[in-house]
């Protein structure tokens, strides 16, 4: 692939991303405002769908776009390029958004979420049952369940970026490793680089 082939696909995503994160912006927005004034007056736009539901499906595509344009930078400036401190302070800044992010922004909008609309607070979600405990009672509150959507998040989010960290070092090191491919004249035999006339 051409250099300017794949900084067109790079740039294209890049703009696809941002239109996209726009749209889930201004859903999210929309949706999110109350449907009467402190008065008690119908405020305009009465036709936009209002609730939570709308609102995480405005954050869902938000934050979908933002990942194609972290896809689309990482595609035009950083892969399969040689390494230098520009590109490096590239990734790191790619890196530090995606951190962010995982283990910032999207954990504190579940718990909003959770707290908030949905009110996971200490009422009875189920009850387990009692022939599996030796017949006594045990019953699950919301608030458990939430903070065990959490943990098993940030869990395999560490997990993830344990494994991509690895395989990204991999990735360098066979990189480094592989030998270029010496090229064959039309006579059969290797050519070297910078050799005239068998000199």
């Amino acid at each position: 692939m051409t250099e300017r082939r794949k900084n067109l696909i790079g740039i294209t995503a890049i703009v696809v991303g941002l239109v996209t994160v726009f749209i889930g912006v201004m859903i999210a927005h929309w949706t999110r405002l109350p449907p009467v004034d402190e008065f008690g007056r119908e405020i305009g736009w009465s036709f936009i769908p209002r609730g939570w539901v709308y609102y995480t499906i405005g954050q869902l595509i938000a934050v979908g776009g933002s990942q194609i344009v972290v896809v689309g930078i990482f595609w035009a400036w950083v892969y399969d390029r040689k390494m230098t401190w520009a590109l490096a302070s590239v990734a790191a800044m790619l890196a530090w958004f995606q951190l962010i992010l995982y283990f910032g922004i999207i954990p504190s909008e579940w718990l909003n979420l959770a707290q908030g609309p949905l009110a996971w607070t200490s009422r009875p979600a189920f009850t387990l049952p009692s022939w599996l405990l030796l017949n006594n009672e045990v019953t699950i509150s919301y608030r458990v369940l939430k903070d065990a959507v959490s943990a098993g998040y940030y869990t395999n989010a560490t997990i993830a970026l344990i494994y991509g960290a690895y395989k990204v070092q991999e990735l360098y090191k066979t990189s480094k490793t592989t030998t270029k491919p010496v090229p064959i004249s039309e006579y059969g035999r290797p050519m070297k680089v910078g050799v005239t006339n068998g000199r």
